[in-house]
C-alpha cells in the first residue's frame, strides 16, 4: 500500500469510495472536495494498493467549534484557525480491518500537531465515535449532521 496526496484526478475514486462507506446525505460535492486538496494539500491523503483508492482523509485547519457544511466548498482557511478539523476518513470494504483507518487518522493528526494545533475536532457519523475515541477524542454533543444522519460532534484537546 502507497499513502500519497491527494489530487483532482482523485475526484471520482473519492466518490466511489464515498457511495461506498456513507449515507447519500453524507456525500460531498466534486467542488467541496477539490477545494480541500487545493486549500490544504498537506491535509488530502489517499491509501492506494494495487486495485486502486482503499481509503482516504481530508482535513483542514479551522477555528475552535467549527463544522464544514456539506457540499460546500470552503471559501478559505481561515487567519485564526487554532483546531483541525478531521472532514472525513474513510475505508474501502475490500480493505477494512487492516489498520488503513488508524493510518490514516495518524496522519492527519501528525499534520495537526506539525501545525502546532494542539485541539481537533470532528463529526462522527455512522456510528464511528469508538474509533474516534481511542485516539483520544470524546464526546461533545449529538446532532443531526445532515438528514437522517445521527452525529456526535468530538473533540481532542482543549475544552468543550
Amino acid at each position: 500500500m502507497t499513502l500519497r496526496p491527494l489530487t483532482r484526478h482523485d475526484i471520482d475514486a473519492l466518490h466511489a469510495l464515498e457511495a461506498e462507506s456513507y449515507l447519500p446525505s453524507l456525500h460531498e460535492s466534486d467542488a467541496a472536495f477539490r477545494r480541500l486538496i487545493e486549500l490544504f494539500p498537506e491535509g488530502a491523503v489517499g491509501c492506494f494498493d494495487d486495485e486502486g483508492m482503499c481509503g482516504y482523509a481530508l482535513g483542514v485547519p479551522l477555528t475552535a467549534g467549527s463544522t464544514l457544511p456539506l457540499r460546500s466548498p470552503l471559501d478559505r482557511i481561515p487567519d485564526a484557525a487554532d483546531t483541525f478539523y478531521i472532514h472525513d476518513v474513510a475505508v474501502a470494504a475490500r480493505c477494512r480491518g487492516r489498520g488503513i483507518g488508524r493510518l490514516l487518522a495518524t496522519r492527519l493528526l501528525d499534520v495537526a500537531a506539525a501545525r502546532g494545533l494542539t485541539r481537533s475536532e470532528l463529526v462522527s457519523v455512522q456510528g464511528s465515535a469508538p474509533f474516534w475515541e481511542r485516539f483520544g477524542f470524546r464526546r461533545v454533543r449529538d446532532f443531526e449532521y445532515a438528514p437522517g444522519a445521527p452525529s456526535v460532534k468530538m473533540i481532542r484537546g482543549g475544552t468543550a
